[in-house]
C-alpha cells in the first residue's frame, strides 16, 4: 500500500520549504519512504494513517513553526482516511452489485430448471462466485436415512488441479447426517455456521466436506416452507475464500454468510416448490389408486348383510378394507391399518392388498393366507420400518358360523341379538412385520339371527374430542348396542360415522377411520 499522489506531493515538497523537517512514512509491513534528512537530535511527531504511520522530524528552526508542522501531518492523515473509506466503500459496492446481478441472474434460470441437478449446479456455481469461495457443495438430505447425499459440486478456478485431484480430498458421496459438520449446520434454524481450521490441520474425516478447508468452512441449511411446516432439503457448504483483487478481507464471514443464505434460500424456494407439485402428483395418482383398489360395493353373501365405510385423515390412509374371494368359494372380509396415513402407507397398504388377493385365491384356508402373508411382506415392513395389523371374517353362503383369524389387529366386537349385549373377542396374535413366521390361529364363532360383527381400525376408538377424551371401546361397544337392533348393516356403519363425527366436535381427524359391519340374517325366535 502507499500515499496517495496529492499527499506524496505534499509531503515532498515541505522539506523544501521547511530545511529543517524531514518526514517518513512508514507502512505495517516495514517499507519507509524518506522525505527529507532529519537533523541530530530532532524532535519527532507521528500519525496515524489507514496503511502505516507517518513521522515528522525536526530540529530548533521546526519547533518554532510546530503548529503547521502539526496541521500539515493532520491533513495528510485525514485525506488518506477519507481515500481509505472511499476505497472501501468502492470495494463493498462493487462486490454488492455483483451479488445482486447474480441474484437476479439466477433465479430465472433455476426456476427453468429440468431437474433437481440442474436446478442446484446453477445455484452452487453462482453462490461460488459471489460469494467468492473456493469450493461449494450442495448435499440434499435423506431424512428417512439420517444421511446427506452430495447432489452437486463447484470448484473455483484458482483452485489447483492438482488439489482438484488429490484422492485424500475426495468427497464421499454419501456421509451421516447425524455428526461432524453437516449436523451441526442442519440443526440450526437461522443464520450459518462457520468454522476455522486449526493451523496445519483439517477438520472432521477425509470424504467430509469439512475436510476440504484450508481456513475456513461456511455452512447454511436449504429448507422450504415454514413453522411446523419446515421441510429441510439440504444444505449449502463453502470453503475458503479466494482473493478477488479488491484488497478485501481474506476470510469468510458476516457479508459470505448472507450470500450464502440468500442462495439457499433461492435453492429451496424452487427445489421445495418442484417437490411439492411432484408431490402433488403422486398424490393425486395414489388416491386414484386407493378409490380404485377399494370395493364399490358391498359383498354379496347369502344369509348376510355386509356395509362398510372408509375416511382417510389425509390425501392418502393406511387403512383398508376388502371382500376377498378365497379358492373354496368363502368370502374373506378384511380390514386392515398399516402404521401411518401418508403415501408410504397407502403404497403398502395397495401392496398388502394385492398380496392378499393373491395368496387366498390359491389358498382355501385363512391362517395360511395370513402366514404366507406375513412371510411375504416381512422384508418390506422392516426396512421401511412399519407394521401391519389385519382381521379377517371368512363367510360361508347361509352358514350360521364364521372363521376368524388376526393379526395383532381391534378387538372383534359381535351383537348378541338374543340377549342385547355386545361381546368383545380379543386379539392376542402377533402384528405383521414383527415375525417372519408367526404361526397365526383362527377361531370359529357362531352367529345367531340379526347378530352384527362389527370390524374397525383404531381411527375410531382413538379419535378425541375438544377435551382430549377418547372415544374408546367402552364408548363404541355400547354405541353398536344401540344401533344394532332393527338396524341394517348401512344403518349401523352410518350411526357409528354420524356419531363419531359428533364426538370430535368438528375436529379433523388424526387417522384414518374403516369401519365394517356383517349382520346374519333370519328373524330371531321370540321368548
Amino acid at each position: 500500500m502507499s500515499l496517495t499522489p496529492a499527499s506524496t506531493e505534499l509531503l515532498a515538497a515541505m522539506p523544501r520549504i521547511l530545511p529543517d523537517l524531514a518526514l517518513e512514512f512508514r507502512t505495517a509491513s516495514g517499507e519507509c519512504t524518506r522525505f527529507g534528512e532529519a537533523a541530530p537530535g530532532a524532535t519527532s511527531l507521528r500519525r496515524d494513517l489507514p496503511m502505516g504511520e507517518l513521522v515528522a522530524s525536526f530540529g530548533e528552526n521546526g519547533a518554532a513553526v510546530l503548529p503547521l508542522i502539526e496541521a500539515l501531518l493532520a491533513s495528510v492523515a485525514d485525506r488518506e482516511h477519507l481515500e481509505s473509506d472511499m476505497e472501501s466503500m468502492s470495494i463493498s459496492s462493487l462486490r454488492l452489485l455483483e451479488q445482486v446481478s447474480m441474484l437476479g441472474e439466477t433465479l430465472p434460470k433455476l426456476s427453468a430448471g429440468v431437474d433437481e441437478i440442474e436446478i442446484a449446479a446453477m445455484g452452487v456455481q453462482a453462490c461460488l462466485r459471489a460469494a467468492g469461495a473456493r469450493r461449494a457443495v450442495f448435499y440434499g438430505f435423506v431424512a428417512s436415512k439420517g444421511t446427506c447425499e452430495v447432489v452437486v459440486t463447484a470448484t473455483h478456478d484458482s483452485v489447483p488441479q492438482a488439489e482438484r485431484d488429490d484422492p485424500a480430498l475426495a468427497l464421499d458421496a454419501v456421509v451421516s447426517a447425524e455428526e461432524g459438520f453437516l449436523a451441526e449446520v442442519l440443526a440450526v434454524t437461522e443464520g450459518v455456521v462457520i468454522r476455522s481450521v486449526p493451523g496445519g490441520k483439517r477438520l472432521g474425516e477425509p470424504g467430509r466436506p469439512e475436510h476440504l478447508a484450508q481456513r475456513q468452512v461456511l455452512g447454511v441449511p436449504v429448507t422450504y416452507g415454514s413453522g411446523d411446516r419446515l421441510v429441510v432439503l439440504g444444505a449449502l457448504i463453502l470453503t475458503d475464500k479466494f482473493d478477488r483483487g479488491y484488497g478485501e478481507n481474506p476470510l469468510l464471514g458476516n457479508e459470505e454468510g448472507q450470500v450464502a443464505e440468500s442462495f439457499a434460500a433461492m435453492l429451496g424456494s424452487v427445489l421445495g416448490a418442484r417437490k411439492t407439485a411432484e408431490l402433488g402428483k403422486e398424490l393425486s395418482m395414489a388416491q386414484a389408486i386407493q378409490r380404485q383398489i377399494l370395493p364399490a360395493r358391498p359383498a354379496m353373501v347369502s344369509g348376510f348383510d355386509i356395509a362398510a365405510d372408509y375416511q382417510a385423515c389425509g390425501a392418502v390412509g393406511g387403512d383398508y378394507f376388502d371382500y376377498v374371494q378365497m379358492a373354496d368359494g368363502r368370502t374373506m372380509v378384511v380390514v386392515a391399518d398399516v402404521s401411518g396415513h401418508n403415501l408410504a402407507s397407502g403404497m403398502m397398504m395397495v401392496s398388502a392388498r394385492a398380496t392378499l388377493r393373491t395368496l387366498a385365491s390359491v389358498r382355501s384356508c385363512p391362517v395360511q393366507v395370513f402366514d404366507d402373508l406375513a412371510a411375504t411382506m416381512f422384508e418390506d415392513l422392516t426396512r421401511t420400518e412399519r407394521f401391519l395389523t389385519a382381521a379377517a371374517v371368512t363367510l360361508q353362503d347361509d352358514e350360521g358360523s364364521f372363521e376368524y383369524v388376526s393379526a395383532g389387529h381391534n378387538d372383534l366386537m359381535v351383537y348378541r341379538a338374543e340377549t342385547d349385549r355386545v361381546e368383545r373377542i380379543e386379539s392376542e396374535s402377533t402384528i405383521l412385520g414383527f415375525l417372519a413366521k408367526p404361526d397365526y390361529e383362527s377361531r370359529r364363532i357362531e352367529l345367531g339371527p340379526q347378530d352384527c360383527v362389527l370390524l374397525f381400525t383404531d381411527g375410531i376408538t382413538e379419535a378425541m374430542d375438544n377435551d382430549g377424551d377418547m372415544f374408546g371401546e367402552e364408548r363404541l361397544a355400547a354405541l353398536l348396542a344401540q344401533l344394532a337392533p332393527g338396524r341394517t348393516a348401512r344403518g349401523v356403519v352410518d350411526g357409528i360415522v354420524h356419531e363419531l363425527a359428533n364426538f370430535r366436535g368438528g375436529q379433523e381427524g388424526a387417522d384414518d377411520v374403516t369401519a365394517v359391519v356383517i349382520r346374519r340374517a333370519g328373524m330371531r325366535k321370540q321368548p
